[in-house]
């Protein structure tokens, strides 16, 4: 038998267990049985190496490894994941936060079906460009369907059929739901996955200038989340890729494990992700005609791959072309794509099977950071302009400082959509005596990328999960640990941690859990609480009976230290892990200073 079915089956004898316990010695307890760790499902286990995904330690898979490990997910099969108990907690926060500050923006929350039919994908032309990652299928009367991985048509056709009149407008729309998208590789468990949790916004404006401003808005709220999240994040200029619209941005979580590289400048604060970064190279005349680097760009359609019109690209060595930035000033249609390739410098753009008709170019794409252009047979004027894909050492495209680049992993993304949705699906209104399409945004957070991304970039190697205080499974956990710290003591400490207030709220209510697992070794138990990453840990020992102490363990991101501490209280601390001696007669008011002074550090309001 595997070790994770081992595990499950030692997690449902525990289980019976605790019942048995619970019925005959619960009754009138101060603990409810949804804070007994004996009475949960808590498979934590030993990860083996036919547990791990891929090869070697790509990105995320330490964590998958740990919050496998933890209880927190279970996986199966590639690509997609149980989320265990404790991880529907985690979830059920992060949703709680996005919920409150979409309300405040004058979101309306609606659920959507995941089972979609391909009609208005056809219309918008997604349903070719898509691909090979669209789940599709026939159901019993041969009709295609699909499982949606974004909704932007379907949320477009409820808005045609519903709403009629401008007065009706601004909305905004939004779900958090399942999505699903056929990975080639899933990798990183819930980073990269087949199946995965996504919150997003669908808004609706009668004209350019409303939507501009919901955008705004819109990241404003954002980074509201993000702020309560409490894990260090970034805001870049961001490529809008397969969903379209000409502004977008995305929210980054720092960590050197990342699949996306940020370029930032420290002088000005510009931050885009490497793919859509403006940047400066060394000025012009430095640099020779002979220095420059020469790529063809062509435009294919169909299976033969027929060429349609292509253009020399034109940048200095060291650089190259960004196929990103040709594409927004050169559309291309659904259903052809955008080549380039280096050519020699004799090219003249002919070749065996290209049509005599574009044997010369229609025009020269220069770079800013390459020379003047030498001949290149273009039947147009050279176009100046940022055609290449920015690098760490160049020079700000927005000041005269330099980009530096850092490692990231993307957790939210939002759009200016424009009328691509509404064009296509022929949503209009009728505003200041003019029939217009209606312009739309889009703006997603991936809520299962949070759970993981978080758990990565709050973490330490070898220590266990250390979750921010906002979203942690639970704030506090018990643990007797002495023959003589049972029930009884576990019960006093619980009604304290009750009645401990943080900026005014009762931020332990339903967010403690007690470790009444006698069949299990002190040991064992501590080190669960430091594994599943709960931040406050309390442990009964022998000094509870004889002085009424009590060991207090903080293990919370960003804490220095451990401020304000009662008379005869000491305290360590090793930069991960900060512990103190209190007495149970003192805790309420310890806890509720050192997290307040926390709180107040991290500019937070409040924690829950």
């Amino acid at each position: 038998m595997s070790n994770s079915g081992s595990a499950l089956i030692r997690g449902a004898r525990s289980l019976w267990q605790a019942r048995a316990r619970f019925s005959s010695t619960s009754s009138g307890s101060a603990i409810p049985p949804e804070s007994r760790m004996s009475w949960m499902l808590l498979p934590t286990k030993k990860i083996s190496k036919s547990n791990v995904e891929g090869e070697g330690r790509a990105t995320g898979q330490s964590t998958t490894d740990l919050l496998t490990k933890a209880g927190y997910i279970y996986q199966s099969s590639a690509g997609i994941y149980t989320l265990m108990p404790l991880a529907q907690r985690v979830i059920q926060k992060i949703e709680q936060i996005i919920d409150e500050e979409m309300r405040r923006v004058g979101g309306q929350k609606l659920a959507m079906p995941n089972l979609l039919t391909p009609d208005n994908w056809k219309k918008t032309g997604r349903w070719q460009s898509t691909g090979d990652e669209l789940f599709s299928f026939k159901d019993r009367k041969n009709a295609t369907m699909l499982l949606g991985p974004t909704h932007e048509e379907e949320v477009t056709a409820i808005v045609k059929d519903m709403v009629r009149s401008y007065r009706q407008y601004p909305l905004r729309l939004y779900q958090t739901t399942r999505k699903f998208r056929d990975e080639a590789r899933p990798r990183a468990g819930l980073l990269r996955g087949r199946e995965f949790m996504m919150k997003d916004m669908y808004t609706f404006d009668v004209d350019k200038e409303q939507a501009i401003e919901t955008f705004h808005a819109m990241e404003a709220a954002y980074r509201r989340c993000f702020d309560r999240i409490g894990v260090a994040y970034a805001v870049a200029e961001a490529d809008s890729g397969n969903i379209g619209g000409s502004l977008s941005k995305e929210f980054h979580f720092a960590n050197q494990s990342g699949e996306d590289t940020l370029l930032e400048c420290k002088s000005c604060g510009y931050t885009a992700n490497e793919e859509r970064a403006l940047s400066k190279s060394p000025a012009r005349k430095t640099i020779s005609a002979g220095q420059n680097k020469r790529y063809v760009a062509r435009v294919v359609e169909g299976s033969d791959d027929k060429i349609v019109k292509q253009r020399i690209v034109e940048v200095a060595h060291g650089h190259e072309p960004s196929v990103l930035k040709i594409k927004r000033v050169w559309p291309i249609k659904s259903n052809q794509r955008l080549e380039v390739a280096e050519v020699t410098p004799d090219y003249d753009g002919s070749s065996s099977g290209e049509p005599s008709s574009v044997a010369t170019f229609e025009q020269l794409l220069l770079d800013d950071c390459a020379a003047e252009a030498r001949n290149s047979n273009s039947t147009g004027e050279a176009v100046r302009g940022d055609w290449h894909v920015a690098k760490a050492g160049d020079g700000c495209g927005e000041c005269s400082g330099v980009l530096e680049a850092r490692r990231a992993i993307e957790v939210g993304h939002i759009f200016y959509l424009g009328d691509k949705y509404s064009k296509a699906l022929d949503l209009s209104v009728l505003y200041q005596g003019q029939r217009e399409h209606v312009q739309m945004g889009c703006f997603g957070i991936g809520v299962s990328r949070v759970l993981q991304a978080a758990a990565e970039c709050s973490s330490v190697e070898g220590r266990g999960l250390r979750w921010p205080l906002s979203i942690a499974p639970y704030l506090a956990s018990i643990v007797p640990v002495a023959e003589n710290s049972g029930t009884k003591a576990a019960e006093e400490v619980y009604r304290v941690l009750d009645s401990v207030r943080v900026h005014g709220a009762h931020i332990f209510k339903d967010n403690v859990l007690v470790d009444d697992r006698d069949y299990l070794s002190a040991g064992f138990r501590l080190n669960d609480a430091q594994l599943m990453g709960i931040p406050l840990t309390i442990v009964l020992g022998s000094g509870f009976a004889e002085s009424g102490q009590v060991e207090v363990q903080l293990r919370v991101p960003g804490m220095q230290s451990m401020q304000s501490m009662p008379e005869n209280a000491s305290s360590t601390s090793d930069g991960y892990e900060h512990r103190a001696r209190v007495r149970v007669a003192e805790l309420s008011e310890f806890i509720s200073q050192v997290l307040e002074s926390h709180c107040v550090a991290l500019g937070m309001a409040k924690v829950a």
